[in-house]
């Protein structure tokens, strides 16, 4: 098992990818939306937005496991210590 220290950095490393990776989302959403406006063949865009879409839902669902696991460790802690 891992210690609260680790669990915390990892969330907090999860935590900045998702950021990360949002700001790169609105960025592409807006480069395709300005290309398709200009007429252009945004389709292997759009399919490429969706990886990035499901990638970045990946990302959320283990940053929500790491604060899962984060607050179950630190409630196991807490038990111990007011035992």
């Amino acid at each position: 098992m891992e210690s609260l220290t680790e669990l915390q950095a990892k969330l907090v490393r999860a935590e900045a990818e998702i950021e990360k990776g949002v700001g790169s989302l609105i960025e592409e959403r807006a480069l395709i939306a300005e290309q398709a406006a200009e007429g252009k063949d945004v389709t292997t865009s759009r399919d490429l937005l969706l990886i990035l879409e499901d990638t970045h839902l990946l990302n959320t669902q283990h940053r929500d496991r790491l604060r899962r696991e984060l607050d179950g460790a630190t409630a196991k802690k807490n038990r111990r210590l007011n035992a």
